[in-house]
């Protein structure tokens, strides 16, 4: 991932998450509770989360062009609504 982090480190800002000891973070992205592995773009300016539901292993070139679907809006956010009260997320992230 280090050279698509050089690609789009004007733009953006790439970061892991250890599933193993944060596992609330998962749900705070829009993924799947007790997932181990994912992949989930935020925008930070206005709180936009996109978790990414193919089902193509994660690799560069995937993640390139998730990055592509939503930079063109072919990917929606995520709703936090859809998960309902009690879901696990943070309203105020």
């Amino acid at each position: 991932m280090l050279p698509l982090a050089k690609k789009y480190g004007e733009y953006l800002q790439f970061t892991t998450t250890d599933l193993n000891e944060y596992p609330e973070a998962a749900e705070m992205l829009g993924l799947r509770r007790g997932t181990k592995t994912g992949l989930s773009v935020q925008n930070p300016s206005n709180g936009d989360v996109f978790p990414y539901t193919g089902r193509e292993q994660i690799s560069a070139e995937v993640v390139e062009g998730f990055l592509v679907d939503i930079i063109q809006g072919r990917v929606k956010p995520w709703s936090r609504g859809r998960q309902g009260r009690g879901g696990g997320g943070h309203e105020e992230l």
